[in-house]
Parts: structure tokens; sequence; C-alpha cells
């Protein structure tokens, strides 16, 4: 039973990471650049359905130069349209991944897109997805209010909404994620659990989409 429990925790960690980053980024002390640490939630639909599409083979490095290349920040503001429009864009990478920070300050990120490497089985055995998020299950830190499956983007791609509570704040975030194989990518956006501007499905497809496409031709 271990070797399975570490198999689900590492299916959490790749599916819930870039949905929690949002926690501290929307706390009062606030970050700039997206980082965080994975939490489990609640599924209240059926997960991502693998496609045919053959996935990439590599994270590329994340370079200011690669994040301009997939979205500038008129692109970004065009597909969000966000009420306070970034108006820069900071890439940061670390050992597994990094991300694109479309930033109108330093404690409002309007859209952040993250990438991070993902090493194991593609694409992820429905079971095993829903084994992980069933252990998860329980959790006060963070709800999945929404799960949504998308076909013909990358391997497996799905729209997640949330709540999450951290340290007496309370928010909302709305993500859209793509499996490409070696690793995963997401569109976020997230907000005070009132007031909060967050993308839409569609708004958040069509960054996934975008990015998929321009990653295909670096």
């Amino acid at each position: 039973m271990k070797p399975m429990k570490r198999s689900h925790s590492h299916i959490i960690l790749a599916l819930l990471a870039c949905l929690c980053v949002f926690v501290a980024a929307c706390s009062p002390s606030g970050t700039s650049a997206a980082s965080g640490t994975p939490a489990s939630g609640n599924p209240t639909a059926t997960t991502a359905q693998p496609t045919a599409k053959p996935s990439l083979t590599a994270l590329p490095p994340i370079t200011q130069a690669l994040c301009q290349q997939l979205m500038t920040v008129a692109e970004a503001n065009t597909i969000v349209q966000p009420p306070t429009p970034a108006t820069s864009l900071v890439a940061t990478h670390g050992e597994d991944g990094g991300a694109c920070n479309y930033m109108a300050s330093q404690t409002r990120i309007p859209l952040i897109i993250y990438f991070f490497d993902w090493k194991g089985p593609v694409p992820i055995p429905q079971a095993d997805i829903a084994a992980a998020l069933a252990q998860s299950s329980g959790s006060t830190k963070i709800t999945i209010n929404q799960a949504t499956p998308v076909d013909g983007i990358g391997v497996q791609a799905e729209f997640v909404s949330l709540t999450a509570t951290d340290k007496g704040f309370t928010g909302s975030a709305t993500i859209f994620y793509v499996l490409e194989g070696p690793f995963f990518y997401d569109c976020l956006t997230f907000g005070p659990l009132t007031g909060g501007a967050l993308g839409t499905q569609d708004q958040l497809q069509a960054c996934a989409s975008q990015v998929d496409s321009r990653l295909r031709q670096s």
C-alpha cells in the first residue's frame, strides 16, 4: 500500500500544485511570482480523458524570450480581459519548471502560465487520478468546485475552478491545465472570493490552445 500512496501523492502534486499557487499570491503577504506547495481537494466532476494528439518531447527552459513567444502582454490582456490589465511580463524558473507571470503590479497578476515536469505515466490512468483525488478528500483548505475534461489539447486537458482558505484568507481560482507528456502547463487566474476577476473556461482554453500551438512551433 505504501508504494500506491506515494504514486497517488505524485499525481496530486502534478495536478494540484498549479492550482494552489494563488493562495500565497492572494494572501496579505503577497508574492510576485508563481510558486507554492500542492494541497488536496474534493472533486465534483470526472477527470480529463486522454486525446490521440501526440505529446511534446521535453519541457523547454522557461525564459523571458519563451514567455514572450508563447504569449505577449497584449495577447494576455485580450484573452483574459482583466479589469486591471497586465503591464509587464516576468519569467521565473526553478529545477522542476517555471512560470510566465503577466503582472499589473507586484500583488496583482491577471494571468500566470505555469509549467512543471511530469515523470509519471502518460496518459495518467483515470483510476489513478480518481484514487489520488479520493485520497486527498477531506481537506479544509482547498475545494475543487468544477472539473471539466476537454479533448483536443495536449495528451490530457481539464478546466478546474476552486476555492481555498489559508491563514484567514479565502480566495478563488480558475485553471486550465494541459498534460503534454513529460510536463504540465496551465493558464491560471485567481482573486478574492468576492469581487475576484477570474478567467472563464473559454478564455483559459484559448490561452492553453495558443500555448500548445506555439510550443510546437518553437
